[in-house]
């Protein structure tokens, strides 16, 4: 880490002091090393990473759950559980209707929390991301098909909270495109983790500078 930034850099609305990310996108990710250190492998400045999951931002409040130093926040989800709660992996409904219905009960429970996370990071008023779930990588054809329809629903929700919030948007669907950016069929790689925070960092920059309007990253 650099020593000793000039005022006017350590200063900048676009240097990243400290992210907080919220939501579990990383619990079942195996770094190997300091998560801070897998995002940034060589930064310019000093900085902190703060990962808040979507229960403790709920139970204590966005006021007082994000830390008041925050400069940046991410918002990231590990949508999987939604996706396996729906059931729609599972071939247990009895019809296309029954599918449908249990897949949209799961997006508005997954909505609900989601839009609260939104709501918590408006409230900081700091430049913030909103990134959409990790696309599965099913070996098996039909399961992958299930998958990335249900990712499809979850994903309409998150992209249409965003919209509403005037927050921008990073596309993993279209950045997590190769199977190295997987360690298994549903978790990403240190390689995919790295390459997800080249684009969200590059993202916030940007919006740290030319703030007012919602763009898709990727």
């Amino acid at each position: 880490m650099s020593e000793n930034p000039s005022r006017g850099e350590a200063t900048s609305p676009d240097v990243i002091r400290h992210l907080v990310l919220l939501g579990d996108a990383l619990q079942n990710i195996d770094m190997g090393e300091e998560a801070e250190t897998v995002l940034v492998p060589r930064p310019r400045n000093p900085w902190k990473l703060t990962v808040l999951e979507a229960p403790e931002v709920l139970r204590k409040g966005p006021a007082r759950a994000i830390p008041a130093e925050a400069s940046h926040i991410g918002i990231c989800v590990d949508g999987g559980w939604a996706i396996e709660t729906s059931g729609l992996l599972k071939g247990g409904a009895q019809s296309i209707g029954d599918a449908l219905e249990s897949l949209a009960a799961a997006a508005d429970q997954f909505e609900e929390v989601f839009a609260r996370l939104v709501a918590a990071a408006v409230e900081a008023d700091v430049p913030t991301i909103v990134c959409t779930l990790v696309p599965a990588r099913h070996y098996e054809a039909s399961r992958q098909r299930a998958a990335a329809t249900a990712l499809a629903i979850f994903n309409d929700r998150i992209v249409r909270s965003a919209t509403a919030a005037k927050l921008s948007v990073v596309d993993l669907r279209l950045v997590c495109d190769e199977d190295g950016d997987y360690a298994s069929e549903t978790v990403l790689s240190q390689a995919g983790v790295r390459k997800v925070a080249n684009v969200a960092r590059s993202a916030l920059y940007e919006i740290s500078r030319e703030p007012g309007r919602t763009r898709v990253y990727f």
